[in-house]
């Protein structure tokens, strides 16, 4: 009998010393948890450009893809990356990484943001995503990295296709994508290998296949290609519209990314490519959508920094690439001509923004350029979007408006700014210049080359090396009359676009009926903006 209350209270004293040790892990535990979910530190910088490159809009807290998965999808699906890219990971859609002065690789590339956000490390885009490009000054030299300018290399619809295509294979499971994650050595403690393991993966899979039902816009419109995409499809697949049943002319947006430098003399303007908004921080919030932010999680003491930063920089001088590249005495004669025949609707210079029309817009009936984005832009979206931020005080969104046409944008740095009209389906300055049957029915995008005598990129395959048009994209164009895309003018081109609705180059006449030898000197002085 004595053992057996010694036994018993052997197994009393055991029992209260467990349930104090599980007592004392539930508590440690519970408050490691509600540290963890507390964690919200996104990557920051103190110089305001590389803030701009690399900093969060705050779409990285929902968003955001687990840095290990990040870095382990284009390895473990390089397959289907781009022909003949298929070891390039994330530069593969023309994402451009920084290198140091050690020639040491940056972890990712210019355009994403990084945010750990409950204790995982996560990466998505920013807005340098599709305003950051990069320009040489031929196929040897390096390239310089532009911030502002379009992101010309950047193929936003390649990066979502891959995604989805990703979540859709079958090789898209957490046994494999862990499996990689340690065949690249990556680093990942024991909670957060359980939360990828058994949830992070799985989210990851069912967000990308919910993004393929919202993103469904993409099915009905030609390829969009590398520097541009459809802004405004997204804000009513945020909405909830009925994709499905929109009218046909109205299926169509795409567009090119513009430059956002130079913005502080843009206040007041008409702003966008309809000049649908005058208003900078509205128009700005609302290109934060497409890296995720809504207003719940807009991080906004990291946006005004870039705000601030856009203010007031400006593009580089064409000739800190090319020096030499500007006649002075073509360019004073080209001053005169464009002073009579440019700068009522596009501002006296690049830097001077004074003008009767310069922000307004012309009606479409006057420029006659393709009007499918003009006509995606609906009144019914535009009231829509005035709900947007509701709740969120005098941040609610409150200009939007539609418009008749395409608004008169300032040429700061127009150089860089290739491809011309909104569209971009003119490839140089010089095309731009020639009446819409003489531009050229078909060219290549993507590539960083550039022609400082046309002044645009490279763009016919006949002056790009053979082993570079794999990695290019053929954009084909139409004229407005015309049912299809033109014919492609040489064999060259080898162009694999379904359809060229919203791809006309025709329009902008101004200056196509002058002689081409005040053509030339008009283009001379604009390489001075």
């Amino acid at each position: 009998m004595k053992s057996l209350t010694a036994f018993y209270g052997f197994l009393k004293r055991w029992i209260v010393r467990v349930g104090v040790a599980l007592l004392f892990a539930v508590v440690i535990g519970g408050a490691y948890m509600g540290y963890r979910l507390n964690i919200d530190q996104a990557q920051s910088f103190e110089d305001a450009e590389t803030h701009f490159r690399y900093g969060s809009t705050g779409g990285d807290r929902n968003f955001g893809i687990p840095a290990p998965i990040w870095h382990a999808l284009p390895v473990l699906f390089a397959d289907m990356l781009p022909e003949d890219r298929e070891h390039d990971d994330w530069s593969a859609f023309g994402f451009i990484y920084e290198t140091d002065q050690d020639g040491e690789r940056a972890e990712r590339p210019i355009g994403t943001s990084q945010r750990n956000h409950r204790g995982i490390e996560r990466i998505f885009l920013n807005c340098a995503g599709c305003h950051v490009g990069s320009v040489r000054a031929g196929e040897d030299g390096e390239p310089t990295i532009v911030t502002g300018m379009p992101s010309n290399t950047v193929d936003l619809q390649g990066f979502q296709d891959f995604l989805i295509n990703a979540a859709l294979d079958e090789r898209f499971t957490s046994k494999n994508i862990m499996s990689q994650i340690d065949r690249m050595g990556l680093e990942v403690d024991i909670v957060n290998r359980m939360i990828l393991r058994f949830y992070a993966i799985g989210a990851l899979r069912e967000r990308a296949l919910v993004f393929r039902r919202r993103f469904r816009f993409t099915d009905w419109q030609p390829a969009f290609g590398p520097g541009r995409f459809d802004t405004f499809s997204p804000a009513k697949a945020l909405l909830n519209w009925p994709l499905d049943h929109l009218p046909e002319k109205e299926r169509i947006g795409v567009v090119d990314f513009p430059s956002v430098w130079m913005q502080a003399p843009r206040d007041g303007m008409r702003l966008h490519w309809d000049g649908n908004n005058a208003k900078l921080q509205e128009r700005n919030r609302n290109a934060s959508f497409a890296t995720g932010a809504l207003p719940p999680i807009l991080d906004r003491p990291s946006v005004e920094r870039m705000e601030t930063y856009l203010h007031d920089v400006e593009p580089p001088l064409m000739t800190s690439l090319f020096p030499g590249a500007i006649d002075d005495a073509r360019a004073a004669r080209g001053a005169a001509l464009y002073a009579e025949a440019c700068a009522a609707c596009h501002g006296a210079s690049g830097r001077d923004f004074s003008g009767e029309h310069v922000g307004k817009v012309t009606p479409i009936g006057e420029i006659k350029t393709d009007r499918a984005r003009l006509d995606s832009y609906t009144y019914d979206l535009s009231v829509n979007q005035n709900m947007l931020y509701a709740g969120f005080g005098d941040e609610r969104f409150q200009n939007f408006r539609k418009t008749d046409g395409y608004a008169n944008m300032p040429l700061d740095g127009i150089w860089l700014r290739a491809p011309y009209l909104h569209n971009g389906s003119v490839p140089t300055l010089w095309d731009l210049l020639q009446v819409p049957e003489e531009r050229p029915a078909a060219f290549l995008r993507g590539y960083d080359v550039y022609d400082p005598v046309k002044v645009g990129f490279v763009s016919d395959p006949a002056d790009i090396p053979r082993d570079k048009h794999e990695g290019l994209f053929c954009y084909q164009t139409r004229l407005t009359a015309e049912p299809g895309c033109q014919p492609p003018p040489t064999e060259a081109f080898v162009c694999n676009t379904a359809a060229c609705k919203g791809n006309s180059s025709a329009g902008h006449l101004y200056g196509t009926a002058l002689p081409d030898a005040d053509k030339w000197a008009i283009i001379e002085f604009m390489k001075s903006f």
